[in-house]
């Protein structure tokens, strides 16, 4: 006999056929359980597998969680010892870019003298490339403005409070011409709740509220050359450079056991210039390319951007030419060049060598470095 189908036939089988009825339904109950058990086997095993699977990934996860910690908090001891090594002056560029430059970090230079940290500006991202290069924030000891220009002071309040965030357990002081006090109190106002919150969430231990702010030490805008910092052997000095129209602009020289490093700012090259920078260990040089320029103020006349045009024109008037650069370092026998405030800033390593590295080179025999951010230069104590 033909059935219909089995569902229903469950129900009409003791009618059909009431001899066979008992028998169908326990086939159709094995059958059914069979099914059922394959299907809770398969699934009690999919549960089990993917469990496994999950268990053993959040334990690797786990793991490398553990490892990256531990490898960086390793890398970050090695990196710092190297930076407060006494017997080298390290020299980090963190960023070289001037004010236009979407990608660079802009002017920041970081010098690591006899244990000492001192930063010579802050411009916009230059806190984020200092952590990304793991310079030890929490070792800050000294900062110096050269002027305020937006790109050498826009990231002065993050350096001022993610030192302190990282550990800065010191005063931290903010050295610069006169003017200089007025910023550093904004800054200090802009952070203070932030400062508050932090001290309040983790306590006086660990956020310690006496290193909250920093503190200015303004010299006078009129000086042309004067001592600013003396610190266990290592003194800075300030002096005046041109910057026109801008007022005042210092330039800064740091001494260490008969090695100098000078910072030019932004600046034309003036006299002062050249004598601190006389034969000079390291010469931080503010760089632009004329023709580089003259061409881009061309091309946006051409396309009808007189305003981009017109500030072109106008920038030449307050930064020097590689040409130039290149025959003042060699005449002044500075020993190394490393270029910062590329004027503009290129996407190519190719066009960055073109007007830049190759128009200095040929005037200047020294070691000249061009790496952008990053760039690091190492003095040797008692060596060339």
């Amino acid at each position: 006999m033909t059935y219909p189908d089995s569902s229903v036939a469950v129900w009409l089988l003791p009618i059909i056929n009431p001899a066979n009825s008992i028998s169908f339904i326990r086939n159709k109950e094995i059958k059914v359980n069979k099914r059922r058990t394959i299907t809770i086997s398969a699934v009690i095993i999919a549960i089990v597998a993917v469990a496994g699977v999950y268990l053993f990934r959040t334990a690797n996860n786990t793991q490398m969680v553990r490892n990256s910690v531990i490898q960086r908090q390793e890398s970050n001891e090695e990196i710092r010892a190297e930076y407060l090594d006494p017997d080298v002056i390290t020299v980090v560029l963190p960023g070289t870019a001037g004010p236009m430059s979407p990608t660079e970090a802009q002017t920041a230079n970081a010098i690591f003298v006899n244990g000492q940290f001192l930063l010579f500006d802050a411009g916009d991202y230059a806190q984020k490339r200092m952590e990304q290069l793991s310079l030890p924030m929490d070792a800050l000891d000294a900062v110096f403005i050269t002027h305020f220009h937006n790109d050498h002071i826009a990231d002065l309040g993050e350096v001022m409070q993610r030192s302190y965030m990282l550990g800065r357990e010191k005063d931290l002081v903010i050295y610069g011409p006169t003017g200089t006090d007025a910023i550093v109190q904004g800054f200090n106002a802009v952070y203070a709740e932030d400062s508050d919150y932090r001290t309040l969430h983790h306590t006086e231990e660990f956020m310690p509220s006496e290193f909250h702010f920093a503190t200015a030490s303004e010299f006078s805008a009129d000086e042309t050359v004067v001592e600013v910092y003396r610190n266990d052997g290592v003194v800075v000095t300030a002096f005046r450079v041109a910057h026109p129209p801008v007022e005042p602009v210092f330039g800064y020289t740091i001494e260490f056991a008969g090695k100098k490093v000078v910072i030019s700012s932004d600046t034309v090259i003036t006299e002062e210039l050249r004598n601190q920078s006389r034969d000079a260990d390291l010469l931080v040089m503010d760089v632009m390319s004329f023709e580089l320029v003259e061409l881009m103020e061309n091309t946006f006349r051409e396309v009808g951007d007189e305003r981009n045009a017109v500030i072109f024109y106008d920038i030449r008037e307050y930064h020097p030419d590689v040409n130039d650069i290149g025959v003042m370092a060699e005449e002044q026998g500075v020993q190394r060049m490393a270029l910062t405030h590329f004027a503009p800033t290129l996407p190519s390593r190719r066009l960055m060598r073109h007007y830049y590295v190759d128009p200095i080179r040929a005037n200047y025999t020294g070691e000249l470095y061009a790496d952008g951010d990053g760039t690091t230069v190492q003095i040797p104590l008692g060596g060339n």
